[in-house]
């Protein structure tokens, strides 16, 4: 996947795996530092090759609450080690730690409509930083939705690929522009949330 994003002249990615209160492989047997290691090993797989063949990897995941998925940003593995049980909060309970930590979140998708999510739509907007406007494996009238949430409530808005193989990159991708290359992933929250990025879809 991550040559398929340089082979579209992707300068970057966000590696967003789902959590372990989502469609995750990490054993819930194992100990809390054991399956945070784990976790991450999927970031680490695709930092190595983007160092090998020019395309920035920056570590983010997606946490899900009963189907909801949260995109967050700017936080690490020290992180994850650091908040055992972090898997069982609520919605704003884990706002506030991430915030705390200096993190960023978007909501994903807010309004698909799926047998996995359990309560479709919008969290509280006060509980994230931003949405995902366009999510590529949504439908136009979704995404539709989902731009006029965040028109309502003021939110920064960014686009989603939602790529879980090298067909989907090859078939659909989507992401944001920025005036710069990102240095860290920093530069990107800091490009969404002043609402200097643009969105490529």
């Amino acid at each position: 996947m991550v040559r398929a994003y340089k082979d579209k002249n992707y300068a970057g990615i966000i590696v967003t795996d789902h959590f372990i209160n989502g469609n995750s492989t990490v054993s819930q047997l194992s100990p809390w530092d054991v399956k945070m290691r784990y976790f991450v090993t999927g970031y680490e797989i695709a930092k190595k090759a983007g160092d090998e063949c020019g395309l920035d990897v920056f570590l983010g995941w997606e946490f899900s609450i009963r189907g909801i998925d949260l995109l967050t940003y700017g936080l690490d593995l020290g992180f994850l080690l650091a908040h055992p049980g972090l898997d069982r909060l609520s919605a704003s309970q884990y706002s506030f730690l991430v915030r705390k930590n200096g993190g960023y979140l978007a909501q994903a998708h807010p309004f698909r409509d799926a047998w996995y999510i359990h309560n479709a739509g919008p969290v509280d907007w006060r509980v994230v930083d931003g949405v995902e406007i366009h999510n590529s494996a949504d439908s136009d009238a979704t995404n539709a939705k989902s731009r006029a949430f965040a028109q309502e409530h003021d939110l920064p808005i960014q686009a989603g690929g939602d790529t879980h193989s090298v067909r989907d990159v090859q078939a659909r991708c989507a992401g944001v522009i920025l005036n710069s290359r990102a240095n860290s992933i920093f530069d990107i929250i800091d490009a969404i949330v002043k609402k200097e990025a643009s969105l490529a879809h």
